[in-house]
């Protein structure tokens, strides 16, 4: 029973960012389950070369470059998916921008910019999601957010903002799909070792491990197995739920 819970066989799954970090790992932890994968972000041949490594290695994988914050992309991605597999069964909406910047130094362009992806990207990647999920009467949509929406930082008061946005965004996609069998979820993830902590002082990686109940960073593949079990049987009956994955950062002083 626990093996046939997350089997993921025959399933197609769209992961978004899936190129490097938490969406590549997330990408191969759903392939390794027996789902088909989209590696998908803004740059055609990054996306290439994570889905012939996969293929290599015995795993089912494309690439389709999407960037989310255009209209056309979007469309483009979905008018392959519907011609190619007829189906979607899974989304996980991981592609952001995240610029680091003071409040005063946020100007309206970059406000706007951010706007298109972190917000109108993943709300019409869910609607197009919606449309395959709908006629087969099944699917999950899992949006990755960030514990900084409940513990706010310096620099990424924008970033911060737009990801607050995604629980009431999931919570509405669960209330308004769910009769169709969606289910929606989101994941906040704490900190993790991916690229994005390559430009850190040791000092302050240290200070961070400190402040984390288990001492230690999160290993990539650790949301991936979140991932997996919100889209699995094993979560058949949980939907507009926010799943802090942080090692229990939130609850240490």
């Amino acid at each position: 029973m626990s093996n046939t819970l997350f089997d993921l066989s025959s399933q197609v799954a769209l992961i978004t960012g899936s190129s490097q970090g938490l969406g590549k790992a997330t990408a191969r932890v759903l392939a390794e389950h027996g789902a088909h994968v989209i590696i998908s972000s803004r740059k055609q041949d990054a996306c290439d070369a994570v889905a012939a490594a996969f293929r290599e290695e015995g795993l089912s994988a494309e690439s389709f470059a999407c960037n989310i914050g255009r209209e056309e992309d979007i469309t483009a991605i979905f008018n392959h998916i519907e011609t190619t597999h007829g189906r979607l069964d899974i989304l996980v909406n991981n592609a952001v921008l995240s610029p680091l910047r003071s409040i005063e130094d946020t100007d309206r362009p970059l406000m706007m910019k951010a706007l298109e992806t972190n917000i109108a990207g993943y709300w019409f990647m869910s609607t197009g999601a919606v449309k395959l999920m709908k006629a087969q009467g099944k699917g999950s949509i899992i949006n990755i957010s960030t514990i900084g929406t409940l513990r706010p930082e310096p620099g990424l008061a924008l970033y911060g903002t737009f990801k607050s946005s995604l629980d009431g965004m999931t919570r509405s996609f669960a209330l308004e799909f769910g009769e169709f069998g969606i289910r929606v979820n989101t994941i906040l993830p704490g900190a993790f070792d991916t690229q994005l902590i390559d430009g850190l002082s040791a000092d302050f990686l240290q200070h961070v491990k400190e402040k984390t109940p288990l001492r230690r960073l999160g290993d990539p593949s650790e949301i991936g197995h979140a991932v997996l079990f919100l889209v699995s049987d094993a979560s058949a009956y949980i939907t507009g739920t926010s799943l802090i994955v942080d090692g229990g950062t939130m609850i240490s002083s």
